[in-house]
């Protein structure tokens, strides 16, 4: 057997499962995380320079399960590929939400803070001693997870609005014209809708004297 490289730890807090392997060749790979520049067309001018954002990183480790000196040469790596399998599958039967589990990196590789989703496994050789798996080669590209952040958008601010006491003998219209400026029969019909709308009545509501009306201030509609 070749020799073991650095050892790699991917652990889920999710599951509380753990994958103990070291890389083969000592090394892993990655890509992403940078640039995120792009061109934007201007009709007769240089193009503009335009910042996208940059895609998450993705990380490959080339893994050798199994075979650890501490180990006997006939202990299997069965637990090992399965776990590692199980981290890049949803559960059978679960629930339409669910999704497969996060994973941290102990073990010196880029972005160690990062938490990571498995994108792909490419299985390779399997060395069996007696029948026994004792070592797995697994190619596994991570993806980092970036969350999404949820932004809450709020509703407008509703239109500030003072009570106007009826008079005897006043109507909507002398409201829209005292109240709200309207000036003509145009505007006086407009600002009259307007009054009807934000008290909540129906075309032909006459109040009564000493009946409140609700009308905008501050520009309110």
């Amino acid at each position: 057997m070749r020799p073991l490289g650095r050892e790699i730890i991917l652990v889920s807090d999710e599951t509380r499962r753990i994958v103990r392997a070291h890389l083969d060749d000592g090394y892993s790979m990655s890509e992403g995380g940078y640039g995120g520049w792009e061109d934007e067309e201007r009709p007769g001018q240089v193009s503009a320079t335009v910042f996208r954002g940059t895609q998450s990183q993705r990380l490959t480790l080339r893994l050798i399960l199994g075979g650890w000196p501490v180990q006997p040469p006939w202990a299997n790596c069965d637990r090992d590929m399965r776990t590692l399998d199980a981290f890049g599958r949803k559960p059978v039967g679960a629930p339409r939400g669910m999704r497969p589990p996060l994973l941290k990196i102990k073990g010196k590789v880029p972005a160690q803070q990062a938490r990571w989703f498995v994108e792909d496994i490419q299985w390779g050789d399997v060395d069996v001693v007696r029948g026994v798996r004792v070592r797995a080669f697994a190619t596994v590209v991570l993806r980092e997870y970036v969350k999404v952040e949820l932004v809450t958008i709020r509703s407008r601010a509703r239109a500030r609005t003072k009570l106007h006491e009826m008079r005897k003998g006043q109507t909507l219209a002398d409201v829209a014209r005292i109240r709200l400026g309207k000036k003509g029969n145009r505007e006086v019909t407009e600002g009259v809708r307007q009054l009807l709308r934000l008290n909540g009545r129906h075309r032909g509501w006459k109040p009564r004297t000493g009946d409140k009306v609700k009308y905008p201030v501050g520009g309110g509609r």
